[in-house]
């Protein structure tokens, strides 16, 4: 019975992956059974999502509208994280992203109260419609802005990043900080809001 159940999920997991893939473009690369891929709105001509060799996919990956642009280099490993994107999400080479981590490209609202008030009435009307209740989301009100994490960064989990943000080559973002400026490379960063706590000396820094 086990076994039969087991090629039964395997067979939804492959489905599922083909599914995906066609919004892909992979070289050499893994997908984890637990990596996951939306699309809201999905333009069926457009790939969505850009992975180089050597690296390793175990996280979710949301793109809340029809836009948006996810990049990932060589040699990487993001863990059971989240990448939420409209603008565009760069990740380099060697980079390490543990669990539990939130990449988010875009302010999810408007700093103006009426229209988060649309944003409830829009949703409502989208999830009495059985639609995705953020089908018919008024997107040109929300600020976004590109994130980009540099060669060999390493993301402790439970980290947030924010729009806007670099992360430094080299840089390290200890477990639970929330990133709202730029990390300079080669440091180390904490807390929330993320401030350096460390910088790392020469012999820790790649030639």
């Amino acid at each position: 019975m086990n076994f039969l159940l087991n090629i039964i999920r395997r067979y939804k997991l492959l489905q599922r992956q083909k599914q995906m893939k066609k919004f892909m473009k992979m070289g050499n690369s893994y997908l984890f059974p637990s990596f996951n891929l939306n699309i809201n709105n999905p333009n069926s001509n457009k790939i969505y999502v850009e992975i180089g060799d050597n690296t390793i996919l175990d996280c979710n990956i949301n793109f809340e509208s029809d836009r948006g642009e996810v990049i990932v280099g060589n040699n990487t490993f993001l863990g059971g994280s989240n990448i939420i994107c409209r603008s565009q999400i760069i990740i380099e080479d060697y980079v390490f992203i543990a669990w539990g981590g939130y990449l988010y490209d875009h302010d999810s609202h408007s700093l103006d109260y009426r229209d988060r008030e649309n944003d409830i009435h829009q949703q409502l009307e989208d999830y009495r419609s059985d639609k995705n209740f953020i089908h018919s989301k008024n997107w040109d009100v929300v600020k976004s802005k590109p994130i980009h994490i540099k060669s060999n960064a390493w993301i402790g989990m439970n980290c947030t990043i924010l729009k806007g943000v670099t992360i430094g080559e080299g840089a390290i973002v200890g477990a639970g900080s929330v990133v709202t400026k730029d990390v300079p490379d080669w440091t180390v960063v904490g807390g929330n809001p993320a401030r350096v706590i460390k910088v790392l000396p020469e012999n820790l820094r790649k030639k």
